[in-house]
């Protein structure tokens, strides 16, 4: 469904928030490309140096230009687009009534070493990336080591002190000030942005003492964090109230600072030393049949909830609300990333198991229908049901028999769905079973 977010003929600009330094490319190389990966650095570079040239090229070229030089499709270029978007480096924007549609691009300067390393959430996500040792490396490269000037005396010049004004009969005539265009300027990257939290800051404070914790401790500044916290460590509102809690009894007071401390701490308790993966949450935008539509029939509003979710929230709806286990996590992020399984997909397919193995997430039948989808180049969540319906209807297959002192018959080997299509009809019984195990995957997910 990309076709409906970006067409070649779109033309595009690429403007800049303000000047971009050279010492960037350094910061986006080494601390933002670990994150976003090669395809979205690539893309972040190529527009730079299509906004460089833009003077000396064209004002507007159109995505089908960019997708020759990065040797993409539109749905790869959507993709990797929107990776730049999350993390805080290019904003989009449409013009509206335009036919074809016009896109403006700004790219946005990457934060200071200081500010991505007191981060909060991308320094977790790199440290997690690259390890102990080489995220100190890097932490040290970008660090510079301050004098000791205590027994120094400041002697620095005042600009009054070396410099005069000239009296009005000196000046030259003539000047006046003009509304000319804007002088370029350089503007802080604000950071990620975070919209629809679902946090429920009223649960949380049901477990928190209104004698310990006064409601003017939660400052709009502390409320945003523990909603980052929130969201990187997948703490619920219950648990937070107790973490929060803790700080307070230690320090008397709420900051940013100590909520990250007192959060890292309890995660590293919880998870043995472990830290938060950076992972692309749900089923890609352009994946998604129901991002610009609204659902219909109650198959549309499964598929719909399979785009939404993530494999995460499909576990712990699975563990009946409570933490998916260690071993499960593994296996889906390890199948993910082998078979290059989207979220959507993998959505679809855990459900399919759970619901048709009796609640066993068993890690045979896992890998055997994610290479087989793998194979199909399934991407899509409709595409997905699809195959899970058609397994469903497949009959069950009968031993076969064999009489006294025959010797079996030699068969050629063929993927075991194929061979599964040529037995014969199920039985009443075993097509009823089946319908009710469908009818229960879809009734979970209507709104």
């Amino acid at each position: 469904m990309h076709w409906k977010e970006l067409l070649p003929v779109d033309t595009l600009q690429i403007e800049a928030c303000g000047i971009l330094h050279e010492y960037d490319r350094n910061v986006l190389t080494l601390l933002y490309q670990p994150l976003i990966g090669a395809g979205a650095y690539s893309l972040y570079m190529t527009m730079w140096s299509a906004h460089e040239q833009q003077d000396s090229l064209v004002t507007k070229m159109t995505h089908h230009h960019l997708v020759l030089m990065m040797r993409w499709d539109t749905k790869k270029l959507l993709e990797e687009r929107r990776k730049l978007e999350g993390i805080g480096l290019l904003k989009t924007f449409l013009k509206k009534g335009e036919d074809p549609r016009h896109f403006t691009y700004e790219l946005q300067p990457p934060l200071t070493p200081d500010r991505f390393f007191n981060d909060g959430v991308l320094n977790i996500y790199l440290f997690n990336r690259l390890g102990r040792n080489r995220y100190h490396d890097l932490k040290n490269y970008f660090s510079v080591e301050k004098p000791d000037l205590t027994e120094y005396k400041d002697m620095t010049a005042s600009f009054n002190e070396v410099y005069d004004s000239l009296h009005p009969s000196e000046m030259t005539a003539g000047y006046e000030e003009e509304d000319v265009r804007e002088v370029a300027s350089r503007n802080d990257n604000k950071g990620l942005v975070f919209t629809s939290s679902a946090f429920d800051f009223d649960v949380m404070k049901q477990h928190i003492s209104d004698m310990i914790v006064t409601e003017t401790m939660f400052t709009d500044s502390v409320k945003k964090t523990i909603e980052r916290l929130a969201f990187v460590y997948k703490i619920e509102p219950y648990e937070m109230g107790r973490i929060v809690e803790q700080a307070a009894i230690h320090h008397d007071e709420l900051s940013d600072d100590l909520l990250r401390k007192e959060v890292s701490s309890w995660f590293a308790l919880e998870n043995r030393g472990k830290v938060p993966a950076l992972q692309y949450r749900r089923q890609p935008a352009a994946l998604q049949e129901f991002h610009t539509r609204e659902p219909v029939t109650e198959e549309e509003k499964a598929a719909q909830r399979y785009e939404q979710m993530t494999p995460y929230d499909i576990l712990q709806r699975a563990a009946e609300g409570g933490k998916p286990s260690e071993a499960d996590m593994k296996l889906v992020e390890r199948i993910m990333d082998e078979q290059k399984l989207t979220p959507g997909v993998m959505n679809v397919l855990l459900d399919f198991i759970i619901e048709t193995q009796d609640k066993k997430l068993s890690k045979n039948y896992v890998e055997k229908f994610a290479s087989h989808w793998a194979r199909a180049r399934v991407k899509t969540v409709r595409e997905a049901m699809n195959l899970a319906l058609k397994e469903l209807q497949q009959p069950k297959k009968k031993p076969a028999s064999r009489g006294k002192g025959s010797s079996p018959t030699r068969k050629d080997k063929v993927p075991e769905w194929i061979s599964e299509q040529k037995e014969p009809d199920m039985s009443h019984e075993e097509r009823s079973e089946k319908q009710d195990q469908l009818k229960k995957m879809l009734s979970k997910y209507k709104k």
